[in-house]
């Protein structure tokens, strides 16, 4: 069979949300679209076209005609998943032109993703800056096709004009908690690509494992769960050619001086890991030597580990070829270095009397030894990434453009969240960017209970891992998010009463955010269906956030069935994909506007009607 497009002349559609008089938000004819685009029109027109006999020619003198090339494919395949006729090779539809009309830059940070595309009776049109902005348009235009056995519905043509509203739109996916096959790795780059995420902060190693191969230290693959648990460089190099043919980056996380453990099985670094596995000061647990098992922090004081590190770190900083190098830098193991002659004789002194955790004097001997190490250790060319903790607790500061991920929220003693405290940061002149991970809306691995068997003893009482952040995050908290908009949640107030005042700052230094998937409870078994849809959500909140001026005011009645139509495609595309509700719901009412819903936000009674 046939497929069907939603492909002139129809009145100026703007992709706005309730504005403050309560105008409902435009609807996207069938339920098209996801992430919904900045600007739109659409008319009442059906034509057909086979993704097998359409004429795709691609126009990119100083883009990447490979790239492309292989896009088309990939649009070709997606719309045949749906279940349109591979044999069937005529249409109204017969030429697609791709035309790329500027010089796509070096750094893949720097590339314009925005791209229009036009729709008429005989072709279509997509025009972007940079290759990467024809890769969304491909993908918009691989949306705007249906099965022709579907209902029909009337809604071309088309004229778009799409951008992103963050330039960083990414997932952080922890590899070392539970190995991640390089197989699903790449699914997931497919998901990103269907959603217009465009960064992939690749958590590869951790406490709990090691799983790459060093050609510095052979040796720390034994820190890998088994043989078969292992990334080569081939395996990393595919990753990031995937990702780049799809315009992702591939940002990958070295994480110290904490969760360093799996560093102690090469014997070349062992002896600057203090507290492997925990048990420092004579206790015979991991705590409070560390936050979750196993432990090790490196000796930021002694000389003699920065330079091993460095060397492991200009390793991998040649391997991974994004402008950005994540170096960890959070939940630094206080106790463990308190406890450790090897760090104190060195700080304070041999012999000297040790100041308590937390006083000035003990901030002031940490943050004097991390400063040196962090800044023998950062490696040349690159961007730091940095999580919070470096710079809000640990007294440290790092350079101007570095980039500063927060992951908490709010601080009952300083009545600031931390993304307030790093923009304040910024007022005195750090010039941090920030990427947000709020764990009260971006942690999506949470919500399969407690994973440490600790029967009361810890943090949190009856188990951290179970309390707080870990929480499961619905569809609707993270769509209803936005960097710069939303006010931050608290996360030591377990009742969820304690909200932050507005952010107030220089916002553009908030360059976006990422969902967190940690791999304490997630391998390839549960992987899909805790990203997605729910994954999705978060990249229209990014991409689309201009066209929400309030965040908070955004229709779930409007924005679900256009989830529901996505997530077909992704189950289409072979991905695990969460539900949301029966499928009777589809052409049927399941949802109710209540007193008190605001009266412009128009789908709250409606039935809704699917592609």
């Amino acid at each position: 069979m046939k497929v069907t497009t939603v492909l002139a002349t129809a009145a100026l559609v703007m992709g706005v949300s309730a504005q403050s008089n309560g105008s409902p938000l435009a609807p996207v004819p069938n339920n098209l679209l996801w992430p919904r685009p900045q600007k739109f029109t659409s008319g009442t027109s059906d034509h057909t076209f086979s993704p097998v006999g359409v004429d795709i020619t691609i126009v990119a003198v100083n883009g990447n005609q490979g790239a492309l090339e292989r896009a088309a494919d990939r649009f070709r395949a997606n719309v045949l998943s749906v279940g349109c006729d591979a044999q069937s090779n005529t249409g109204d539809i017969s030429q697609v032109t791709v035309t790329v009309t500027g010089t796509d830059p070096k750094d893949l940070a720097q590339a314009d993703e925005s791209y229009t595309l036009n729709t008429s009776a005989s072709g279509v049109t997509i025009t972007a800056n940079h290759t990467v902005g024809a890769l969304r348009g491909l993908e918009t235009l691989a949306q705007l096709v249906k099965p022709v056995q579907k209902l029909p519905f009337h809604a071309g043509p088309w004229s778009i004009t799409d951008k992103p509203s963050y330039s960083w739109r990414g997932i952080s996916l922890d590899t070392s908690r539970n190995y991640i096959p390089v197989s699903s790795i790449l699914r997931t780059l497919d998901g990103m690509s269907a959603t217009k995420l465009n960064v992939l902060h690749w958590h590869i190693v951790d406490a709990t494992s090691f799983p790459v191969v060093s050609k510095t230290y052979p040796d720390l693959s034994n820190a890998a769960y088994s043989k078969l648990s292992i990334y080569s460089y081939a395996d990393v190099q595919n990753v990031i050619a995937y990702a780049a043919d799809r315009g992702i980056r591939v940002v990958p996380e070295f994480d110290t001086p904490a969760h360093t453990n799996a560093l102690s099985f090469s014997k070349a670094l062992a002896p600057y890991i203090l507290c492997p596995n925990g048990g420092a000061g004579g206790t015979t647990s991991f705590w409070p030597t560390c936050p979750e098992p196993p432990c090790g922090n490196v000796n930021i004081a002694d000389p003699n580990a920065a330079p091993a590190i460095s060397a492991l770190v200009k390793e991998y900083a040649a391997l991974f070829t994004d402008s950005v190098f994540h170096m960890g830098g959070d939940e630094i193991e206080n106790f463990c270095l308190n406890q450790s002659p090897q760090f104190t004789d060195i700080v304070f002194g041999k012999g000297a009397a040790v100041p308590a955790t937390g006083t000035p004097a003990w901030q002031k001997g940490l943050a004097s030894s991390y400063q040196k190490y962090a800044d023998a250790v950062r490696p040349a060319g690159k961007t730091a990434m940095y999580w919070e903790d470096i710079v809000i607790n640990d007294g440290v500061t790092v350079p101007a453009g570095s980039i500063i991920q927060i992951w908490n929220s709010w601080d009952n003693a300083a009545q600031k969240n931390s993304l307030q405290k790093v923009l304040d940061l910024n007022s005195k002149g750090a010039g941090y960017k920030i990427v947000d991970t709020n764990n009260d809306y971006y942690y999506l691995d949470g919500g399969s209970g407690a994973w440490l068997t600790d029967r009361g003893f810890g943090p949190g009482g009856d188990s951290w891992k179970e309390d707080y952040w870990t929480k499961y995050k619905t569809w609707e908290r993270v769509y209803t998010h936005d960097p710069r908009k939303s006010r931050q949640e608290n996360t030591t107030d377990t009742d969820g009463t304690g909200l932050a005042g507005p952010l107030v700052g220089d916002l553009s230094a908030i360059i976006g955010a990422e969902a967190a998937i940690w791999g304490e409870r997630i391998s390839d078994s549960n992987l899909d269906v805790k990203l997605w849809p729910r994954a999705a959500a978060v990249a229209e909140a990014l991409w689309s956030a201009d066209a929400f001026p309030d965040p908070t005011a955004k229709d779930f009645f409007e924005a679900l069935p256009r989830l529901e139509v996505f997530r077909d495609r992704l189950i289409a595309r072979g991905f695990g994909a969460e539900t949301f509700q029966p499928a009777w719901c589809r052409s049927n009412q399941c949802g109710a506007a209540f007193s008190g819903y605001p009266a412009g936000l128009a789908y709250g009674n409606q039935k809704p009607e699917f592609w």
